[in-house]
């Protein structure tokens, strides 16, 4: 009997490994999903579209200009942070920063302490934001906490207790993808 529990285990295992998602190249960063779907599955398209019902095209296009709007002042807002600098000509409301003389993962992390969920990015590193209406009303917040992050990082460079600084670090910087790939199944093992 333990011979077949042991069998149906590893199985599993197996399976669980050919299903999951990996990627270690996008730009966007390390990315790693026990499924296909990965971080959009069809509640959050359902979702979408009744928001759409119910706003309606005058609403739905007044929120799109708040959170337009937001991000312009976002990225206006990191461009006077002289440590920092956008990362490419974000047209919408996706606002990618980095930086020259700070690891921007540690900038992160100090923010993640804050309350504030940005995605860190590779090649090169940096961070991003995605603007949406809930930011609207609280950019002078995120940007007051972005200037006393940097000025953190840059006051205490190392990295923070806990934080994910040294994993991104150090995997966008190890030449064997395998690797990164095989640490991206154990952190998902460790937190799915």
């Amino acid at each position: 009997m333990w011979v077949y529990l042991m069998a149906v285990v590893m199985l599993a295992s197996i399976l669980i490994i050919e299903k999951t998602v990996l990627v270690t190249e996008w730009s966007g960063g390390l990315y790693v999903s026990p499924t296909i779907a990965g971080s959009r599955p069809g509640s959050l398209i359902a979702g979408a579209w009744a928001a759409m019902i119910s706003l309606g095209k005058e609403g739905y296009l007044k929120n799109t200009k708040a959170i337009m709007e937001g991000s312009r002042r976002i990225r206006k807002g990191i461009e006077e942070i002289a440590e920092l600098f956008i990362v490419g000509k974000p047209d919408m409301t996706i606002v990618a920063l980095g930086s020259d003389v700070l690891d921007i993962f540690e900038v992160n992390d100090v923010m993640s302490s804050k309350g504030w969920h940005l995605n860190a990015l590779q090649r090169p590193n940096s961070i991003h934001i995605c603007v949406t209406l809930q930011h609207v009303p609280i950019v002078e917040d995120f940007l007051n906490d972005l200037k006393e992050s940097v000025k953190t990082v840059k006051e205490n460079p190392g990295p923070i207790s806990g934080g994910l600084a040294p994993i991104y670090g150090a995997a966008g910087k190890m030449p064997d993808r395998g690797m990164v790939q095989e640490l991206l199944v154990d952190y998902m093992d460790g937190t799915c």
